[in-house]
This record gives C-alpha cells, sequence and structure tokens, in this order.
C-alpha cells in the first residue's frame, strides 16, 4: 500500500490498548484512510468497509483500533478468507489496513495491533494469516510479529507500458516528453498489431463481458483448482462477493470454446491524478488453456489504447504458465511482490506447496 507524506507533529507517548471497531466508526475510518491512503482502493468510502468486513461471505472480519480520545490513532484489520491448499479447504485470513498516523509514529502501535489482531483471528479457528505489505511496513511485520515472507512463492509485478509521456516529462521539458511519449505510444500500438498477426487465436474461443457469473462456473472451478496447491477460494460465493458484491466497479470477461467456460480474466480501470491505469485484478483457466488468455488480453489492451491508459498491469507467479503467456504478449517483469504469513505449524507446509496461483484480487491493494 502506498501512504501520503504528513508532517509529523510530536505526541506525548503513554501506554496504548487497543479496542474492537463499532459499526459508528466506519464513517471515521473511512476519513482516516481518506487523510493517509495514496493507493488505488476507495479507502475513503464508508461502503468499501462495510463490503469487506461486516458483508464478509465467510463471516464477519476483524477492525482493531487505537483511539487518543475520538481520535483514530492506529488500526489494523483481518478480513477472512478461504485457501485451497492441496484440494482442501483451510480458515485463513488476511491482515492488512496497516495504519498508524504519523503524528503517532514510534509509540508501540503497529507492533500491539498487529500481534493482537492475529490473536483475535486466531481466537476464531483461523490457520493462515497472509499479507502484501508495502516496503515500509514489511519490516515490522517481520522483527515485531513473527511474520515472514513465504520463500517459495515468488511473485512479480507485470507492467505493458501504454504512455510514457509523463515519466520522460518529469525527467526534460514536457513538450519533449509529449513528442517522445506519442511516437513510443504508436510504435507500441503497431507492434502490438503486428504480432498478433503471428499468434495463432483459436477462433473457437469466445470472449463475453458478464455480470454475473454464468451456471456452469462450479464445474469450472472445481476443474481449475485442481492444478494448484495453492490457491485462494473462487467458488461461486466468493467470486461473487469479490468482483460483483464490491464497490469498486470491475469488469468481468470469461472465455468459452465450445460452449464450455475455460478462463477468465478481471480488470478494473484506475483513475490516478491525470492519467488512468489498468489493472488485471485476476485471471485462471483451465489446465492446458492458459494460452486461451491471449484474446481476453488483446481485448483489454485495445481498451488501453482506447481509452488513453498509462499502463496495464498485473501481478503473475514467475513459474506459473500464465508467466509466459503475460511476456509473450510484451508486459515487462518489474519489482518482486511480497507475500507474507503468520510463523506458525501450518506455514512451514505452506512452504513446500510446488504449484502456486496468486493475483492482485486475493490482496487488498485493488
Amino acid at each position: 500500500m502506498n501512504t501520503k507524506k504528513i508532517n509529523v507533529t510530536s505526541t506525548k507517548i503513554k501506554e496504548w490498548s487497543h479496542i474492537p471497531y463499532e459499526q459508528k466508526d466506519l464513517p471515521e475510518i473511512g476519513l482516516f484512510f481518506k487523510e493517509l491512503y495514496s493507493g488505488v482502493g476507495d479507502y475513503g468510502n464508508m461502503g468499501f468497509f462495510y463490503w469487506k468486513i461486516i458483508s464478509n461471505y465467510i463471516r464477519p472480519g476483524i477492525i482493531n483500533l487505537i483511539k487518543d480520545g475520538d481520535r483514530i490513532a492506529s488500526i489494523t484489520s483481518v478480513t477472512p478468507k478461504l485457501l485451497v491448499y492441496k484440494n482442501e479447504f483451510i480458515n485463513a485470513a488476511e491482515i492488512g489496513d496497516t495504519y498508524t498516523h504519523p503524528d503517532y509514529w514510534r509509540q508501540g502501535m503497529f507492533s500491539l495491533l498487529i500481534n493482537q489482531t492475529r490473536k483475535d483471528a486466531e481466537k476464531k479457528g483461523i490457520n493462515f494469516i497472509y499479507g502484501t505489505p508495502n516496503k515500509l511496513s514489511l519490516p515490522g511485520h517481520q522483527k515485531k510479529a513473527n511474520f515472514d515472507t513465504i520463500k517459495n512463492l515468488h511473485i512479480r509485478s507485470l507492467v505493458f507500458p501504454i504512455d510514457i509521456s509523463s515519466r520522460i516529462s518529469k525527467k526534460s521539458h514536457w513538450i519533449l516528453g509529449s513528442i517522445i511519449g506519442s511516437i513510443f505510444s504508436i510504435l507500441l500500438f503497431l507492434y502490438f498489431k503486428m504480432k498478433n498477426i503471428f499468434f495463432f487465436i483459436d477462433k473457437s474461443i469466445t470472449i463475453k463481458e458478464l455480470n454475473q457469473l454464468p451456471d456452469d462456473w462450479s464445474e469450472f472451478w472445481n476443474h481449475a483448482k485442481e492444478g494448484y496447491d495453492f490457491i485462494i477460494n473462487r467458488n461461486v460465493e466468493a467470486t461473487t462477493w469479490r468482483y460483483f458484491d464490491n464497490p469498486n466497479k470491475y469488469k468481468f470477461i470469461s472465455l468459452r470454446k465450445n460452449k464450455g467456460l475455460i478462463g477468465y480474466l478481471v480488470f478494473r480501470i484506475i483513475p490516478d491524478d491525470d492519467t488512468k491505469n489498468i489493472i488485471i485484478a485476476d485471471y485462471l483457466t483451465l489446465p492446458g488453456e492458459e494460452n486461451s488468455l491471449f484474446i481476453g488480453i488483446n481485448q483489454i489492451i485495445d481498451k488501453a489504447f482506447e481509452i488513453g491508459v498509462t499502463q496495464v498491469s498485473l501481478w503473475c507467479v514467475e513459474n506459473s504458465p500464465y508467466f509466459k503467456v503475460f511476456k509473450t504478449k510484451g508486459f515487462f517483469a518489474r519489482s518482486n511482490v511480497p507475500v507474507i504469513c503468520y510463523q506458525n505449524e501450518f506455514a512451514e507446509k505452506v512452504e513446500h506447496c510446488t504449484s502456486w496461483h496468486f493475483t492482485p484480487g486475493d490482496s487488498d491493494n485493488i
């Protein structure tokens, strides 16, 4: 997650204690994140937390707060999830929304809330707690809360650049940036179209945007998950809650061959100041049908050129067959994406997984 730069003022250090949130706290929680958060999630919207925590499809989640009088000083949440581990459903949760107002930094709030919220989750029978912290909070999770990265899960951020004008303008004159950016976009568009000529596209595959899951989703999911040791639940209830009930708006694309569902992609258009980005939040196919994503990726990139976005981005597990698909389509591998989990007996089992699926939709980052 990203945080805004805020001037730090001194506050007298004292002993702090946590309290569970009450529903009446939601508006203030929304304002708290609106002040501090600069990422892509709709954290200033009270409806987002209502959906995520209160209307969670498994059970209500957890939000713990530290307050200084009536003012929220720090917050941490746990969102219930189900992990499919070697075809067995495991009670899991994502820990996130871990923020302390800069006025209260270095007063022990981070470690207090992380550890207490993790204990509260364990009391509810949650065996696996994971998260995707940013660079600032990762060391704190490791040093103060017994979390660590999942060593055998290697995820990369992949990017398909569309418009590089703004990046060049920051390092040179805006006119030069505009000219070079325009030339780059034209050449990239031509390259993308020419490259598609040499790709074999299975014309029996049809693509359709959906407003709800199809009737054969359960059949698709039951077959698709068999190829993985580690995958977050994507059954009808989970996927409907994640993408169709979410107050954030997603585009959901289905892929069919001979009338049968063989895969899907989910993406979201993110306005960011004066630019737009597309984030591919999720994707999955039946085993052996990974190349069917080509037609869906083509449609998303065509949309990106049409509406003038800066880039299309996603996460992908490096040793998965999807990684080659995205690289072949012109995506560039960028930074590593750390996934952490609380170190317990089950975490040791997870380290021995060999086939993984993890996308931005499995996190609270999009």
